[in-house]
């Protein structure tokens, strides 16, 4: 294939992933909001002019991340990064537990990154775009200014420069990614009342959102040791999800 055929196949797919993704969600939170009002974080739906700022800036994400992807092909052909096609090269094993391990070392690449875009001197044009949105829609998933967006794009060249990756099991990590950062950003709590106690390690929708609300904590993906280990949980967080997800009153 042509780098325009290969460009345009990865422009289509990172479009697809985002908008099946982020719009079935935005339809699930605008279906279950009347009846589940009390479980809004910030108590109502995000507004139209910030719903069109996320998808404006979400497809200039895509864009990036569809560029990113076609270097990362031409990298693999060249052999430079280390991606494969044939299971029986590294086993089911190691199939299954590749996926772990890109999540595990995204959600610390995450953390670090993250963490770093909200040093003064970085806030303001790496992060701020994605601020904007202190009531996150959905939409807001990939609401990113370029610097950022690239920053986050840059982690799968470097994964497939350090380990073998099959491309199906990239694709299920990159289909997982897309839907862990839905959830965080839906603006609703969906997850029962608990949850933190049985789960302490996995972040909720609540979490990230307080994030969007007092951006000075909870800066973790998909797990919260890092916060907990850095001391950057807001200390607020438990007793919102559980004023969230425990009314006085039954649903």
């Amino acid at each position: 294939m042509s780098m325009l055929e290969i460009a345009r196949e990865m422009l289509a797919i990172d479009a697809l992933r985002y908008t099946i993704a982020a719009g079935a969600a935005f339809l699930a939170v605008r279906a279950l909001a009347p009846r589940y009002r009390r479980r809004l974080i910030r108590g109502v739906l995000p507004e139209r002019a910030q719903l069109r700022r996320e998808i404006a800036y979400s497809a200039s994400t895509i864009a990036i991340f569809a560029a990113v992807g076609t270097g990362v092909w031409y990298g693999a052909d060249a052999g430079v990064l280390q991606l494969y096609d044939r299971v029986d090269a590294h086993g089911w094993l190691y199939f299954v537990l590749s996926i772990a391990v890109l999540v595990v070392a995204q959600d610390a690449y995450f953390y670090w990154t993250h963490r770093a875009m909200h040093h003064r001197r970085l806030f303001r044009i790496v992060h701020r775009v994605h601020h904007l949105s202190r009531n996150p829609s959905p939409w807001a998933a990939y609401a990113f200014a370029p610097i950022e967006a690239f920053v986050h794009a840059a982690f799968v060249p470097l994964a497939t420069l350090a380990m073998p990756v099959h491309r199906i099991a990239l694709f299920v990590f990159l289909a997982f990614m897309i839907v862990r950062n839905v959830i965080g950003h839906l603006g609703l709590e969906l997850l029962p009342a608990g949850f933190i106690g049985r789960w302490p390690w996995t972040t909720t929708t609540t979490h990230h959102a307080l994030h969007h609300h007092r951006p000075h904590g909870n800066y973790g993906l998909y797990f919260t040791w890092w916060d907990r280990l850095a001391g950057t949980t807001d200390p607020t967080y438990e007793a919102t999800f559980a004023a969230l997800t425990e009314p006085a009153v039954a649903e």
